[in-house]
């Protein structure tokens, strides 16, 4: 199955300081990332649009609060597009928002690269336009599983891998 081809709109928050305007990884990363994520996507010979936002802080959590009750900051949210017939048109996928500092603090607090961690973000995130949930234990593992294939495809460590201070 080919993956099918997309295009990645991206948009920064004027918010962001300069310091996490220059974390954010290069373009190339982040769709290459979403290209592994739309491995499994059947290509319908349209072209998919992603469109990726980074916000602050404060925003995101105004968002997660609006969305998902949840008044605080959050790594990444994604809004799939509503499923219709877009003829001879870019066929919307949805909207990935992701958060500069919350992703920053977490791959600190882990132990992981920042560039590797944005990776995972996007992936998840990518996956969940595609439907893929983690609500139930079931859905967690197969969507953890699809995560885990794409990053190490990249060279990236498994992410749920409990790390030992040995």
């Amino acid at each position: 199955m080919s993956r099918p081809s997309f295009v990645l709109q991206m948009q920064c928050s004027p918010e962001l300081s300069v310091a996490e305007l220059a974390a954010i990884p290069a373009r190339r990363l982040l769709r290459a990332a979403i290209a592994l994520a739309l491995t499994d996507t059947v290509d319908d010979g349209q072209t998919l649009e992603i469109s990726l936002h980074c916000l602050s802080d404060a925003e995101i959590a105004a968002i997660n609060g609006q969305f998902r009750q949840r008044a605080q900051p959050t790594n990444c949210l994604s809004f799939p597009a509503p499923e219709q017939v877009w003829p001879g048109r870019r066929r919307p996928l949805g909207e990935i928002l992701l958060c500069p500092a919350v992703i920053a603090r977490e791959a600190k607090e882990q132990g992981k690269p920042l560039r590797d961690h944005y990776r995972h973000m996007v992936i998840h995130s990518t996956l969940h336009l595609l439907g893929y949930d983690h609500e139930e234990e079931q859905e967690a593992e197969q969507m953890e599983s699809l995560e885990i294939r794409f990053l190490a495809q990249l060279g990236v460590a498994d992410p749920y891998r409990i790390q030992s201070n040995e």
